[in-house]
């Protein structure tokens, strides 16, 4: 009994003392010396600043706290405010000089429970001397926090921490104090702050980027319901107040004149070390006015493509002989938070889609293929639609040309398979891509998407394909000036060569072909602009992501549009979405800087005709074809396609499009073709055939232009004939396009022949 008093009596001991013990220390380090008051005077800001490639400031930023530039005095900030930030950081901040035991008390008790030490408990007296002398997150620094916060308590009254808290805080963006950040949040002086904007600024020095609401705003609202339930639950509003606060939307302001190419800033920003952001002023790549207009195009063409499930787009412009980023519109308005507006598309991975067969068929042509190289675009012997993709339209035998221009899905599987995915991922790489895992991660269908990348990354590696095949290294920093100190230049960064010049070219000739795009993307496409680009596009399965990707010998754009949340769109292909981004950005460099230009057609390469359907050497049948080779990949053998039977020609087609053609055929396994018929006695030419466009062509709408000016072009031989044309039975000059299927009909002379077209 004796035993467990004295056990009780040295417990009790221990709980004064652990209990009296660190409060007395703590009294007697407060009152062992004191807090300079020289270091509470505010002092100038030092600012970061950065500017574009003419020297104009697209944003200065203050560096440090307690700038004089935005310091006001407490009764300049709204009481609001106070109140939330005391509700938010410290709830017993007028009953403590300087320590909360309770808070302390709270602290120690949850480290205990998470077995860690996340120290917490600070005062807002504490975090304002963390502020002053910024130190470590150690036991130690918290313990110095502790003592530094008593002695400020010492040396000034309540309304002065609090003025100096509210002065020094970061609210992220860029913004030091209230009164930056209310005039940068919301265009209005920290004195005129509405309860609910308060407590939105209130939410944000606990976590900066965490809570910053053009990134995440819904975790941003959560934790502002929790501050306006304790700024209630301590009597600073009623219920009338917070049920207004809460219901009433959140306006930020649409415009600042210090934050210009907020994304492209923002990703500056995000390269520079931490000396750099001290008060360097860092000129960039920037040309402010081709990203002004640029941001207009984005939200204009927005506007046209609305009501089809598309909320955002962005893209990006490449100077091909740098790597100089001239614009990059990361969304269709940085400060739409309820869209995630602040989210940079160029920089965040999506899906490839289509966008990477360019370097497929790189690949295959550098194996010794041309364009005029034969690819089937149908389901093989042996697989299945699901092999790839559930839903795939297939277009038979197709050259090179016609199935990179095209975008044929099975194609450019079946020629991925020719060349091996580990080529492919290596290529990838050497070209800049540093998202792609190890090649056993892939498989054919690598070909049409099944990866993820970075747009501002592929831009740099399909630049190869304008830039003699040398990749882009993209940059933004064109040098750094420290305070005080000299410019020091950031070094031009020499691309991978890819592709050789001449492999690079045939690329590029094949993606600005229209004729070989037109059977896909009929007449009307976007990049039909006067000067030829090459160009590749994308749309993903679930139509989530529209990509679409422009090269030039000067320039190389790339572009996206779709929705942040991953919802599909209203089945837009990203010939609508995209392709006219990508069209924007070079109408708008054609006019800042003159026409863009093709790269030069290497010396050696030979142009022969070939067979327009067999790639071969054409016979006498054979619609003929003018075709680029690299020496010595010119076909060699005949055609053997084409018969004649009588006055027609017909086509033998070899086994691996059987099937597809027997779906096509007009008999028997054979389709008939057009061909050049014999002239006729009368001086016009002979039988009816439908030239353009093809049975099975399948034409994108453009909501961008008129429907009248989107019925497709309509030939037939014998050419000059009176033909009289229909659609769906309705006259072809009178017919509206509307998405589906539709018949086009040719008549002449008491013959008919019909082609079936769609629309999407």
């Amino acid at each position: 009994m004796k035993r467990a008093l004295r056990l009780g009596k040295r417990a009790a001991v221990a709980l004064v003392a652990l209990v009296v013990l660190p409060p007395a220390l703590w009294w007697i380090a407060v009152r062992a010396g004191s807090y300079p008051r020289a270091r509470l005077a505010p002092r100038a800001a030092a600012s970061l600043t950065v500017l574009d490639a003419a020297g104009g400031v697209l944003r200065q930023d203050a560096t440090a706290a307690g700038g004089r530039e935005t310091w006001v005095a407490l009764d300049r900030i709204s009481a609001h405010l106070v109140d939330a930030t005391l509700a938010s950081e410290d709830r017993r901040f007028w009953r403590h000089a300087g320590v909360d035991p309770v808070g302390v008390a709270r602290a120690v008790g949850l480290d205990a429970v998470r077995g860690r030490l996340a120290f917490g408990g600070s005062t807002l007296t504490m975090q304002l001397a963390r502020l002053l002398d910024p130190h470590p997150r150690t036991l130690w620094g918290k313990l110095g926090e502790a003592v530094a916060a008593g002695r400020i308590e010492r040396l000034v009254d309540k309304r002065e921490i609090l003025e100096q808290y509210l002065n020094r805080v970061y609210y992220g963006n860029g913004a030091w104090g209230a009164e930056a950040a209310a005039r940068f949040y919301f265009g209005r002086p920290a004195a005129a702050l509405s309860l609910g904007e308060a407590a939105l600024l209130a939410v944000l020095p606990r976590g900066p980027e965490l809570y910053d609401p053009f990134r995440n705003l819904p975790l941003a609202l959560t934790r502002r319901r929790h501050i306006l339930g304790e700024m209630q639950a301590a009597g600073m509003i009623d219920a009338a107040a917070r049920d207004v606060a809460e219901k009433t939307p959140l306006v930020f302001r649409r415009a600042h004149p210090d934050l210009r190419a907020p994304h492209f800033v923002e990703h500056v920003l995000a390269g520079l070390g931490p000396a750099e952001r001290a008060g360097a002023t860092v000129r960039t790549t920037l040309d402010t006015p081709l990203q002004e207009r640029l941001e207009l195009a984005v939200r204009d063409h927005l506007e046209a493509i609305g009501g089809r499930g598309i909320t955002q787009a962005g893209l990006v412009v490449l100077r091909n002989r740098d790597g100089a980023i001239l614009a990059m519109v990361g969304s269709r308005d940085y400060f739409d938070a309820a869209h995630a507006g602040a989210v940079n598309v160029t920089t965040i991975l999506r899906r490839p889609a289509s966008t990477l067969k360019p370097f497929v068929y790189g690949l295959a042509l550098e194996a010794g293929d041309s364009p005029a190289t034969l690819a089937y675009d149908v389901v093989l012997p042996g697989e299945t639609r699901e092999t790839y993709t559930a839903e795939v339209k297939q277009h038979g035998a197709a050259r090179y040309r016609e199935s990179l221009a095209g975008s044929y899905n099975l194609a450019a599987v079946h020629t991925l398979a020719r060349v091996g995915v580990p080529a492919l991922v290596e290529r990838l790489g050497r070209a800049g891509l540093t998202t792609l895992g190890p090649p056993a991660q892939y498989g054919l269908s690598l070909a049409i998407g099944e990866a993820d990348y970075r747009v501002l990354e592929y831009a740099g590696a399909f630049a190869a394909f304008g830039n003699g095949g040398r990749a882009v290294v993209p940059r933004a920093v064109v040098d750094v000036t420290p305070p005080g100190g000299i410019p020091r230049a950031e070094p031009v960064e020499a691309g991978a060569e890819v592709f050789s010049p001449a492999i690079a070219y045939l690329v590029f000739d094949m993606l600005s072909d229209p004729d070989a795009r037109r059977p896909m993307f009929g007449s009307g496409a976007p990049m039909d602009i006067g000067f030829p680009v090459a160009l590749k596009t994308g749309t993903t399965r679930a139509f989530t992501d529209d990509l679409a990707f422009g090269t030039t010998r000067e320039y190389t754009v790339g572009a996206w549009a779709g929705n942040f949340d991953g919802s599909p769109t209203a089945g837009v292909m990203a010939m609508q979405g995209a392709a006219p981004l990508v069209r924007a950005a070079f109408v708008a460099l054609a006019a800042r800087f003159g026409t863009p230009t093709p790269p030069d057609e290497p010396s050696g390469l030979e142009r022969r005709d070939v067979c327009a359907l067999s790639g071969a050497l054409p016979g006498p049948d054979c619609p003929h074809k003018r075709e680029l080779f690299v020496p010595g990949t010119a076909p060699r053998s005949a055609c053997a396609w084409h018969r004649r039977v009588g006055s027609r020609v017909e086509v033998a087609w070899p086994a691996e499009v059987a099937g597809w053609a027997r779906a096509h055929a007009t008999g028997r396994g054979r389709l008939a073709l057009p061909t050049r018929p014999p002239p006729a006695a009368n001086g016009v030419a002979g039988e009816l055939t439908i030239v353009y466009p093809a049975d099975g062509a399948r034409f994108l709408l453009d909501p961008a232009r008129p429907v009248g000016q989107q019925v497709p072009p309509l030939r037939a031989m014998p050419a000059g004939a009176p033909i009289r044309w229909t659609i769906d039975g309705i006259a072809a000059d009178s017919w509206q396009p509307t998405p589906g299927p539709h018949v086009v009909k040719a008549a002449y002379q008491g013959a008919e022949r019909s082609v079936s077209v769609e629309f999407d």
